[in-house]
């Protein structure tokens, strides 16, 4: 498109050029018979080589003329020249951002499959039954279902039914602490890495966005709410039960805040909405989380 240009402009140059020049050469051969015919006489109007030479100016005027052309040619083709720059770098930049975006998304996939499978080797063991993967995750979330429904009730219904609810999902989880702490701390290595991406990205924020919704809706609704109902229950145990329920229910106090550790941060992550506004002080916060790892 550029050279088209350029060849365009040059042409109308070399047109106007070769008008001048033309229009000079018939004003020169024109110019001793339109001065013969007004006097008639030579006698008068001098020699006829004079009379050419009244046209040294005409000549002149004709140099200068090529000279303007010739600038106004070289200053197209610089002109011409700055505007390839600007396109080979704006080029240079769309492949640099193609380049970030793909390096990028290839590292999300990476994470991706590393919490996939903190997913599949997932285990749990219930009255004497083993799950695996994603019918562990289902089994979890069916007994979170049938059993923590005490939620739904007014406030002053719910406390007994509530802490009854817990203790035994406590019973559910505490068993399993190891495994769920297994997998809180995998599934928690790979969403950091997911945020050092996120931060130390120089994608604009849509695609950063994107990448980290990509993230996430593979992994599944599914998946995130038995995340959060585990988190849920580990945090709610030190609201509602108290000591002697604990005793009585043959429970250890806070089983579950290990995992929970894990589990708050990538639940955060996953209801963030990364904004022009709100990106940065996300990433001081990042940041000082990590420590000297930032």
């Amino acid at each position: 498109m550029t050279d088209i240009k350029k060849e365009v402009n040059s042409d109308n140059y070399l047109k106007i050029f070769f008008w001048i020049a033309l229009s000079l050469v018939i004003i020169s051969i024109a110019f001793p018979f339109i001065i013969n015919y007004i006097f008639t006489d030579w006698s008068v109007s001098g020699t006829f080589g004079d009379t050419f030479g009244a046209l040294n100016a005409l000549f002149s005027g004709l140099a200068l003329t090529g000279v303007i052309v010739t600038i106004l040619i070289q200053r197209s083709e610089l002109k011409n020249q700055r505007i390839e720059l600007q396109l080979q770098r704006s080029e240079m930049q769309e492949t640099r951002k193609e380049f970030l975006l793909n390096r990028t998304t290839n590292l999300v996939y990476k994470q991706l499959e590393r919490f996939e499978k903190s997913l599949t080797d997932f285990k749990i063991t219930i009255v004497g039954t083993k799950y695996f993967g994603n019918d562990a995750i289902s089994k979890l979330e069916e007994k979170y279902d049938e059993l923590y429904q005490a939620l739904d009730k007014p406030n002053e219904e719910v406390d007994n039914e509530m802490k009854e609810a817990i203790i035994k999902l406590l019973k559910v989880y505490v068993p399993n602490k190891i495994e769920i702490e297994k997998f809180a701390q995998n599934a928690y290595n790979s969403v950091e890495v997911l945020k050092r991406l996120v931060y130390k990205s120089q994608l604009d924020l849509e695609n950063i966005n994107e990448l980290k919704n990509i993230f996430f809706v593979n992994i599944g609704f599914s998946n995130m709410e038995t995340i959060r109902q585990i988190s849920e229950i580990g945090q709610r145990d030190f609201e509602l039960l108290e000591p002697q329920d604990y005793v009585n229910a043959n429970l250890d106090v806070g089983r579950l805040v290990r995992a929970n550790i894990f589990l708050k941060p990538i639940l955060k992550f996953y209801e963030l909405r990364l904004t022009d506004e709100n990106f940065e002080e996300n990433k001081v916060e990042w940041i000082k989380s990590r420590g000297n790892e930032g």
